[in-house]
């Protein structure tokens, strides 16, 4: 995996020439989570700062006017400072349509996108696919003011032999996951080009919590395994399968570096009801740069 990093961070820097239909892109980002753990009780929270770094390439077809579709490939990584367990490298493939409804650049547009990504965590018991599907309307109200709205279904994968269960009798298959998405977002450009995006999200589903033995999580989880491995100080933690409802809202202040750089800072705050009554919350800060090719 130390490997991996210099040369996706390699393939951010260079140089690429760019044919007509052919998009490249990347990004970098430094950001710190406050509750990586997804804990309730304050002794089980713990924080860490994380790296991640994503390269994609994308050819566009153009079969109509109005209509646009693109092939991606992927490849990602994310690091963190303590949480060892969840450091991963990522490669994926996604196919995304879309259709503009109407003429003019108001005309609203619709898309679909199926996205499949292989994921390869430090915690081999982590390891597994993520398949999204999504359904995407998009609106210009203004020449300043644009918005959208998404609907997707999530599938994630593992292998649940991976996973060592708590007892003898638990059942330890916490990382084969189902979850629904919906969000919504406006984005607004100031007159200095820089761009402000507000966004929604509602995630209803399933969440794995890591959590010293004993959590309240115990009585409404539907799986539990050993999680020692998720960070330098958790030797006795386990993790949690739990049905959980997730609300966030994120604050996104974009400004252009160049032609094709710009940096993001952006703030989420997040809100979690879980079975049983439990509510546990979580912030992520984050400076991204953004890069295309």
């Amino acid at each position: 995996m130390k490997k991996f990093l210099p040369l996706l961070l390699s393939l951010f820097t260079c140089s690429t020439q760019v044919s007509a239909n052919m998009e490249y892109s990347g990004d970098v980002s430094l950001g710190h989570n406050n509750n990586i753990s997804n804990a309730v009780s304050e002794s089980d929270i713990f924080e860490d700062q994380f790296l991640t770094a994503n390269f994609n390439a994308g050819k566009m077809w153009l079969p109509a006017v109005g209509k646009s579709i693109v092939l991606s490939g992927h490849l990602g990584t994310e690091q963190f400072q303590d949480s060892e367990g969840l450091n991963r490298y990522s490669y994926g493939a996604s196919v995304s349509y879309t259709q503009r409804l109407g003429l003019g650049a108001y005309a609203p547009r619709v898309g679909v996108s199926l996205r499949g990504d292989k994921r390869n965590f430090d915690s081999d018991m982590r390891d597994g696919w993520l398949y999204r599907a999504s359904l995407i309307l998009e609106k210009r109200f203004l020449p300043e003011l644009h918005s959208s709205a998404s609907l997707t279904r999530e599938i994630r994968t593992a292998d649940e032999n991976k996973a060592i269960p708590y007892t003898p009798f638990a059942d330890s298959d916490v990382f084969n996951q189902k979850n629904t998405e919906f969000s919504a977002s406006l984005d607004y450009t100031l007159e200095n080009g820089s761009v402000i995006t507000g966004r929604y999200l509602y995630r209803d589903g399933e969440i794995d919590a890591s959590t010293n033995p004993g959590s309240e999580f115990f009585l409404v989880s539907r799986g539990i395994a050993q999680d020692y491995k998720i960070c330098n100080t958790c030797g006795n933690y386990v993790v949690y399968l739990v049905n959980a409802s997730v609300q966030s809202i994120m604050l996104d202040w974009n400004f252009a570096l160049g032609r094709d750089t710009s940096l993001n800072a952006s703030i989420e705050r997040r809100i979690a009801d879980a079975e049983g009554g439990l509510t546990y919350t979580g912030s992520i800060y984050r400076v991204q740069l953004n890069r295309r090719f």
